[in-house]
């Protein structure tokens, strides 16, 4: 084996560039000599090894201060505590990332439901919700303006654990929205306690389809479709039903919603 080994012979070796070991160099973690015959710098067999191990931790993704420390002062306990901490922090990052993922695919779902349940009617149950942050809607020409004035998106459905949406109730002038809310889709196994500023809602009937809803059209005119086909079955609709946000179309001139509606029925 060679003695000596320029800082380009490294790189083609290692297969890494020449900055990256200048860079190590800058950071006190590799140490170059210098021939005193040329003046040239160069690496030795040590050399690389501890370049090997550098590339070690790095591909661990530990921090290059922290790498430093191993090269010159940590002892395997220093670095065991290290490696410990780095576990944590990873194991932390798996957790978000597969919430992450979980969001993703239950959006995925929730787009598949809709494209199949768009303008198709069923009598089912209504998915068991936990409402929170609740807060009164006026009118339904209030929201449309507001949210006409404002530009937003009324929701950011964040996947079939979280959703929201609003409830409508009958009035004066027919079916209007009356408060707007945020809701956990509860499972199987999940909690059953709501916080002290939420309430349960458990509907064990309900009309059930999904409608296209142009921004300000009335409430009335968004449910008839449904409250057609509640009459045609012959199905009593109860005081209140509840509309969870899919998704908006903003492609279009006036935005479309996409609606998951659920009409409480005898």
């Amino acid at each position: 084996m060679r003695k000596n080994y320029k800082i380009g012979e490294v790189a083609n070796i290692l297969g890494i560039s020449a900055d990256t070991i200048r860079y190590y160099e800058k950071m006190g973690i590799l140490y170059s000599k210098k021939d005193g015959a040329n003046g040239y710098r160069f690496f030795t067999p040590a050399d690389i090894y501890a370049l090997l191990d550098v590339l070690f931790y790095r591909g661990m993704d530990i921090p290059v201060e922290e790498v430093r420390n191993i090269m010159n002062s940590y002892q395997h306990q220093d670095v065991k505590k290290l490696l410990e901490g780095k576990e944590k922090q990873v194991q932390a990052k798996i957790r978000e990332q597969q919430a992450l993922l979980d969001r993703i695919r239950a959006t995925i779902e929730d787009y598949r439901i809709m494209d199949e349940s768009l303008d198709v009617f069923q009598v089912r149950a209504m998915p068991s919700m936990m409402l929170f942050n609740e807060s009164p809607a006026d009118s339904q020409a209030y929201f449309n303006s507001m949210m006409e004035q404002e530009g937003q998106n009324p929701v950011q459905t964040v996947g079939s654990l979280i959703e929201s949406g609003f409830i409508a109730a009958r009035g004066g002038a027919g079916w209007e929205m009356t408060r707007m809310f945020t809701a956990a889709l509860l499972q199987k196994d999940g909690a059953s306690n709501p916080p002290e500023s939420g309430r349960m809602v458990n509907v064990p009937k309900a009309v059930y389809t999904v409608v296209r809803s142009p921004w300000g059209i009335p409430m009335e005119e968004m449910l008839a479709p449904a409250l057609g086909y509640a009459a045609q079955q012959g199905l009593k609709v109860q005081n209140e039903v509840f509309g969870l946000w899919v998704f908006t179309d903003y492609s279009q001139p006036r935005p479309l919603d996409y609606v998951a509606l659920y009409l409480p029925v005898e």
